[in-house]
């Protein structure tokens, strides 16, 4: 965290986890689960893109690193969108393990290629400590204290 500016204030939001790819059981029953990154081509992979510039963003995948240009009937914005569309059986997402992680455990969804999964420290909320704190912020922070 050396990039953080010494007066910021630095409040950990979540605890580490992975972005994942996952695919429903019905859509691996049609498609066939993906062996490789390679194979992630043949494949209808959901796309994110910017809701400002329009940008698709790549999926980083570990092993090797691999960059996985997504091709694919979908492009959303947010994660919710891309679990809505995973769930329904469209295609294959990659998502924080976190949102994916109760459909992991009924069997809905199943984890694709673990050993491409990226970890990430978690996230966190970073602010000016000498920054009068909005009422917003202040409300986030004391519901953050109590859970």
């Amino acid at each position: 965290r050396r990039w953080i500016d010494q007066d910021m204030v630095t409040v950990r939001l979540t605890g580490p986890f992975k972005n994942i790819l996952v695919a429903s059981e019905n859509y691996l029953a049609v498609r066939g689960a993906p062996k490789s990154i390679a194979d992630l081509h043949r494949h209808n992979c959901i796309g994110f893109h910017s809701s400002s510039s329009g940008a698709i963003f790549d999926w980083e995948l570990m092993e090797k690193p691999a960059v996985v240009k997504t091709s694919g009937t979908a492009l959303v914005t947010g994660p919710m969108e891309a679990m809505s569309l995973v769930l329904a059986g469209i295609g294959v997402a990659y998502v924080a393990e976190p949102l994916a992680r109760r459909y992991l455990s009924d069997g809905s969804l199943k984890w694709l290629l673990p050993q491409t999964a990226v970890e990430f420290d978690g996230l966190f909320l970073y602010y000016p400590q000498r920054a009068s704190l909005a009422s917003k912020l202040r409300a986030l922070l004391m519901w953050r204290e109590k859970y």
